[in-house]
């Protein structure tokens, strides 16, 4: 539309010049401008609706946001992966711990039964043995231990006083 108005501008421009119109060539001169004007306002509209750009620019955007959550998820599956891996080698290890532990526990039980049977068995002995010796019946001489007495002369006590001189080495 607007070609042909521009192209029917110049004619009539060019025809009301050779007719010496000045009122025909002010009109082509019209149509001229409206058409170069239709011109300006389709190019500004096509260059302002023209996304072919910016919907490039959003669909590698969206296909790297696509990636980069397809990273996350594998990266996630990958953690809870791992953290399965992990707990399954603790619940192994604690059972492994609680089988040590119970053998040591049952270990360490049948060795004091032992020292406790051998306790048993000589305290046992020993008041079999007191009971041989008489110990252990009533109204029996208790024996009493043998006190052995130091001598108090009075040459003793001189050596104590002389240790405690001065050059004297002694206890």
């Amino acid at each position: 539309m607007a070609a042909v108005l521009l192209t029917s501008g110049f004619a009539a421009i060019i025809r009301s010049s050779s007719n010496d119109n000045v009122a025909g060539s002010i009109g082509g001169a019209c149509l001229v401008m409206v058409a170069l004007t239709i011109t300006i306002c389709v190019l500004v509209r096509h260059w302002i609706v023209n996304t072919n750009t910016e919907r490039a620019i959003l669909a590698a955007a969206q296909r790297e946001a696509q990636a980069e959550r397809a990273r996350y998820f594998a990266a996630q599956a990958a953690l809870e992966n791992e953290q399965g891996r992990l707990n399954r080698d603790m619940a192994a290890e604690r059972a492994r711990i609680a089988r040590s532990l119970i053998a040591q526990e049952a270990k360490l039980r049948t060795k004091f039964e032992e020292e406790r049977a051998e306790l048993a068995a000589e305290a046992f002995r020993t008041g079999a043995e007191m009971e041989r010796a008489g110990m252990l019946k009533p109204g029996a001489e208790k024996a009493r231990g043998v006190l052995i007495r130091f001598p108090r002369h009075p040459e003793h006590a001189a050596e104590t006083e002389r240790s405690r001189e001065h050059g004297n080495v002694g206890p």
